[in-house]
C-alpha cells in the first residue's frame, strides 16, 4: 500500500475511534439519565399514593407523629406537622423558613392535596386542626444522581482520550518506522558511496513510492560502478598508450642517434653509405613524427580542442585526390586503392586536413589487419537523398561479427595479441575516425562483405548542419 494511502487510512481510523468514543460517553450519560427520568417518575407515583393512604388512615388525635414518620419514611417522605402556624413536629432535612412558608401558603380543604413546591414533591392534609405535610425532597436526590453520572462520565472521557493518544502514538510510530526504514537505507547507501563502496545495493522489498526511489538509487549506483570500471579501463589504456608510445619512440630515436654517430665517426666512408644512413635516419624520424601525431590527436580528442575548418568541398574530388596521393606509397606495400565516384556533384562541408586523417586511419587499419596480399582497397562515393555516402572497402578477411559494434570504441583492440611495436596498435585509429566524422555531423558504420566495409554518411549540400 502506498504511503499516502496509509496516512489517509490512519487518519480515518483515528477520527472514527474518536467519534465512537464520544458517542459511547454520550450513550452512557443518556442511559443513566433515562433511568433517573421516566423510571424515577414511575416509582415516585406509586409511592405517593401509598404515602397518602398512610396519612389518610392516621388518627391525628393520638398525636403519634413519630409513628407516622416511620410509616412515611419507608416511602422516602419526611413529615411536617403544623397547627395555628406553629411547627408541632418535623423531620425535614431543610427546615428553613422558605420551605415551610411555601407549604403553609397552600390552602387546604377537607380533601388531601398532592403536588410540587420548589424542588420537592408533597402531600398535604388537614386533619382535626392539624396541617400534616409529607415531603419528598427529590431535588437533592436528582442532583446527586446527576453528579453521580457526571463523575464517571468525566473519568470515562479521560480514559477515552488516553486510549486515543496511545493508539495515535502506536499508529504514528508504525508509520514513522515504515517511512524511516527506506530513508535510513538510502542514507546508509549514500554513506557507502561516499566511502567508495558501490558494490552493495539497497535492499527494500516494500510496495510503495520508496520502492521506486530505492530502485532508482540502485540503478544510479550500478551506473556509477560501470562508469568507474570504464574510467579505470580507460586510465589503464592511457597508461598503456603512453608507455607503449614512449617505448616505441625510444627505438627509432636510438637508431637515429646511432646512424648520426656513425656519420660523425666516419663509419660511412662512401657517399652511397652516407646516403643510406641519412635515409634510414629520415625514415626513423618519420616514424617518430607519426607517434607524436597520435599523441597530439589523442590529447585534442580528450580536451575537445580538435580544430575544424569547415569549407564547402566536393567529396568525390576529395576521394580522387586522396587515391592519387597514396598511390605510390601503397604500391611499395603491394596494395592498390581505386576510387569509384558517381558522376554527379557531391558537395559537403568538411575539413580537408581532418578528413584526410580519417582516410589515412582507414588505410592504415586495412594494411595492418586485412591479412591478404595483394591488398585491394576501394573508395566509393554516391548520394542518397540529402546525404553523401563514402564507402571504404578492402578484400581482406573482415572481422568477427561480435567485434563490429566495438570497432570505434576508444582503446579497443579485437585481437589482444596485437603488439605496439610500430606505435599503430593503440586502439585509437578507428576511434579517431568516428570522432572526426561525428564532429562533421555524420555517422560511421562497419560491416563485413567480401572483406571489411566502413561507410561514412555526411550531410550534403550548403544546408548541412555541423556541430
Amino acid at each position: 500500500m502506498k504511503v499516502i494511502n496509509r496516512i489517509m487510512l490512519s487518519s480515518a481510523l483515528l477520527v472514527m475511534l474518536s467519534l465512537l468514543s464520544l458517542l459511547s460517553v454520550f450513550g452512557i450519560i443518556l442511559f443513566f439519565d433515562s433511568l433517573n427520568g421516566d423510571g424515577g417518575k414511575e416509582m415516585l407515583d406509586a409511592k405517593l399514593f401509598k404515602a397518602e393512604e398512610q396519612m389518610s388512615g392516621f388518627d391525628a388525635s393520638t398525636e403519634q407523629w413519630g409513628q407516622l414518620h416511620e410509616q412515611l419514611d419507608s416511602f422516602g417522605y419526611r413529615l411536617l406537622v403544623m397547627r395555628e402556624n406553629n411547627v408541632i413536629y418535623t423531620t425535614l432535612a431543610d427546615s428553613g423558613e422558605d420551605r415551610i412558608n411555601s407549604l403553609t401558603n397552600i390552602r387546604l380543604g377537607k380533601d388531601a392535596l398532592a403536588g410540587r413546591v420548589q424542588d420537592a414533591t408533597f402531600i398535604a392534609m388537614n386533619k382535626e386542626g392539624y396541617l400534616i405535610y409529607a415531603v419528598k425532597q427529590t431535588a437533592d436526590k436528582s442532583g446527586g444522581n446527576f453528579y453521580a453520572i457526571l463523575r464517571p462520565a468525566i473519568l470515562i472521557s479521560i480514559a477515552v482520550i488516553v486510549v486515543i493518544v496511545l493508539l495515535s502514538q502506536l499508529f504514528t510510530r508504525r508509520m514513522a518506522y515504515r517511512i524511516l526504514r527506506p530513508l535510513n537505507a538510502l542514507s546508509e547507501g549514500a554513506r557507502r558511496i561516499e566511502n567508495g563502496d558501490l558494490a552493495q545495493p539497497i535492499i527494500y522489498k516494500g510496495n510503495d513510492e520508496f520502492a521506486s526511489v530505492c530502485t532508482a538509487f540502485n540503478h544510479m549506483q550500478e551506473h556509477l560502478l560501470e562508469e568507474r570500471r570504464k574510467n579505470n579501463a580507460y586510465e589503464q589504456a592511457r597508461i598503456d598508450l603512453v608507455a607503449g608510445i614512449s617505448h616505441d619512440l625510444r627505438t627509432p630515436l636510438t637508431s637515429i642517434k646511432g646512424y648520426i654517430k656513425g656519420l660523425r665517426d666516419g663509419v660511412a666512408q662512401t657517399q652511397e653509405k652516407r646516403e643510406q644512413y641519412l635515409k634510414i635516419a629520415y625514415q626513423k624520424s618519420t616514424e617518430m613524427d607519426k607517434l607524436l601525431q597520435k599523441l597530439f590527436y589523442y590529447s585534442s580528442l580528450e580536451t575537445g580542442n580538435l580544430p575544424l575548418a569547415l569549407k564547402l568541398r566536393d567529396l568525390g574530388q576529395f576521394a580522387h585526390h586522396y587515391a592519387a596521393a597514396v598511390h605510390e606509397e601503397l604500391a611499395q606495400m603491394n596494395a592498390t586503392l581505386t576510387a569509384r565516384i558517381e558522376p554527379a556533384p557531391h558537395p559537403v562541408r568538411l575539413d580537408s586536413e581532418q578528413m584526410n586523417r580519417v582516410m589515412a586511419n582507414l588505410t592504415e587499419n586495412a594494411i595492418k589487419y586485412a591479412g591478404v596480399s595483394p591488398l585491394r582497397l576501394n573508395v566509393s562515393v554516391w548520394r542518397e537523398g540529402d546525404s553523401e555516402h563514402l564507402l571504404f572497402a578492402d578484400n581482406g578477411q573482415g572481422v568477427p561479427e561480435e567485434h563490429l559494434p566495438h570497432l570505434f570504441e576508444q582503446f579497443w583492440r579485437g585481437d589482444e595479441a596485437r603488439t605496439q611495436t610500430d606505435g599503430n596498435s593503440s586502439g585509437l585509429g578507428l576511434y579517431i575516425v568516428n570522432y572526426i566524422v561525428e564532429r562533421h555531423g555524420g555517422t560511421v558504420t562497419a560491416r563485413n562483405h567480401h572483406g571489411l566495409q566502413i561507410e561514412i554518411v555526411l550531410p550534403g549540400g550548403k544546408e548541412a548542419s555541423v556541430e
